[in-house]
């Protein structure tokens, strides 16, 4: 029997407080008690948009209630984080590295925060850069007529020449002021002595014209090397700036330093109980208490060790350790961060065959200035790609419900990429094109073609019931049970899907 989901379907029932617009009676759902559950049936159940809280299992009415509640997944094979999650992470770092608290509140800090995030190489002139600037003052200064060294061609000229003095023993040629005649400079001009040409161990002279050809031709050489090195500048430029995947961003530690504060994260089965998380729980129940009190102000006694447990411990998931399951198996576990040995925050987490399900975090309010919501949802998701590696199946990171009418709750959809089931179709649509149907509407069909619900049960004599502590199918019950109700196990079997309904075990007394 332990195989089988047993659950106990609740009917509809009338309106109740909304937790997110705060409405009186605008809040309704479905629900059912699930005395157990397979991980398989919950992943079923969860792709058509039911959610659990503890043993309890429900699904909003989404055509009847204030704030609809759309099922959302990240794909986490492909995510990409953004701009502030990547801030977010660096500002992690920084602190477990350096203990450099970012600045409280007011955009005078987020703006500090922005320009210490930029990397250094965007500071510091790349090398094709400099190269660029060398080539182009040597470019200017071979165009300068001034700067143009002559002494090569003035002494090639006079280089056999011997100064001649006049009788009065001053240097001819000097402007002595004594005048000279120039018809007699003329005559006194030495006739070219015969002799063997020009001297074949020196190189020929060249002409103007052939020297400004080749400095033409070296500056276009010049020119040619700079614009290839400039090329393979940018392509090692792009190959470096290539966004990081998110594993790389997550750092905890430098390598070559000693960070001030050490963080650890540990994964510990929550149902059934492991020894660790026995050892632990005090210590989560107080962190759990002091959270809720803190941030949602609520009163001591709803935060109890009973409401603790039937809340965030207790969970209807029959562990599974197959052989295609990962190594910890699935089923339902704490995620505990460790802080220099204190704990400062819990993520409770269901792994299931095609993903891990965010089910809650709670966290110390003393380190709220680490985003730590956004911290472990970030590690959630690493975490997904991780079990992927040894898992394939697992490929999924869900985060719960999205609500496009609540501020507060849309903050999921910055999570690229991520989806939304469509409550009539059951199929996935990417969120992009979901936004203009919910800003028209606060529920809407997202699935733009006709298709009918895949799981649409057609006849209820194979639904699965439990009678007297007997499995049997329903056509079977109704021969014993002359008042069964056909319409609410019709209703059920319409909200859980075929498969689940012949499969899953439907209480009946």
């Amino acid at each position: 029997m332990s195989a089988y989901s047993i659950v106990e379907y609740l009917a509809d029932h009338d309106g109740y407080k909304c937790g997110y617009c705060g409405s009186k009676d605008t809040n309704f759902s479905r629900g059912m008690w699930a005395h157990s559950m397979t991980c398989e049936d919950y992943q079923d159940l969860i792709d058509r948009g039911w959610r659990r809280s503890g043993k309890y299992v429900y699904k909003p009415t989404m055509n009847r209630m204030c704030c609809p509640s759309y099922t959302i997944r990240c794909e986490a094979l492909r995510f990409k984080a953004t701009k502030s999650q990547k801030k977010i992470l660096k500002r992690f770092t920084r602190y477990l590295m350096y203990d450099e608290k970012p600045r409280a509140g007011g955009g005078g800090a987020e703006g500090k925060q922005c320009s210490d995030d930029k990397d250094i190489s965007d500071e510091v002139a790349s090398p094709s850069q400099n190269s660029e600037r060398q080539l182009a003052d040597r470019d200017v200064k071979g165009l300068d007529p001034s700067a143009i060294d002559a002494s090569a061609i003035v002494n090639e000229k006079t280089k056999d020449k011997t100064p001649e003095t006049s009788q009065s023993g001053e240097t001819k040629g000097e402007g002595s002021s004594k005048t000279q005649q120039p018809n007699k400079v003329h005559d006194e001009k030495k006739q070219p002595k015969p002799g063997l040409g020009p001297d074949p161990n020196k190189p020929a002279c060249k002409k103007a014209k052939q020297l400004r050809l080749e400095r033409k031709q070296q500056r276009l050489a010049q020119r040619q090397e700079t614009t290839n090195a400039t090329q393979t500048s940018k392509a090692t430029k792009r190959e470096t700036n290539a966004p990081k995947c998110i594993e790389e961003l997550i750092v905890d530690s430098l390598p070559g330093q000693e960070p001030k504060h050490k963080l650890e994260v540990r994964l510990v089965r929550s149902y059934p109980r492991s020894e660790e998380f026995e050892r632990t729980f005090k210590e989560s129940q107080a962190l759990f208490a002091k959270y809720q009190m803190a941030i949602h102000k609520d009163p001591p006694e709803e935060c109890d060790t009973l409401s603790f447990t039937r809340f965030l411990v207790d969970s209807p998931l029959q562990p599974d350790d197959t052989e295609d399951a990962p190594e910890c198996g699935y089923g339902s576990f704490h995620q505990q961060y460790w802080l220099d040995g204190k704990l400062i925050a819990v993520g409770v987490i269901d792994l299931l065959p095609h993903c891990v399900s965010s089910v809650y975090l709670f966290y110390d309010p003393d380190y709220q200035f680490l985003n730590l919501g956004t911290y472990s949802a970030l590690r959630e998701a690493a975490f997904t790609r991780l079990l992927h590696n040894v898992t394939p199946s697992i490929e999924y990171y869900y985060m719960g419900y999205y609500i496009h009418s609540c501020q507060k709750m849309k903050y999921k959809g910055n999570y690229y990429p991520s989806y939304l089931v469509c409550t009539e179709a059951f199929s996935w649509q990417p969120i992009e094109k979901c936004r203009p149907k919910l800003d028209a509407n606060k529920y809407s069909r997202l699935d733009e073609s006709d298709a009918p619900d895949p799981e649409a049960i057609d006849s209820l004599d194979r639904v699965l019931v439990l009678y007297k502590h007997t499995a049997m199918p329903y056509i079977q019950y109704k021969r014993f049970n002359s008042s069964a109700d056909d319409d609410q196990v019709k209703e059920y079997a319409g909200m859980v899907g075929k498969t689940c309904a012949e499969r899953m075990l439907l209480y009946r007394n």
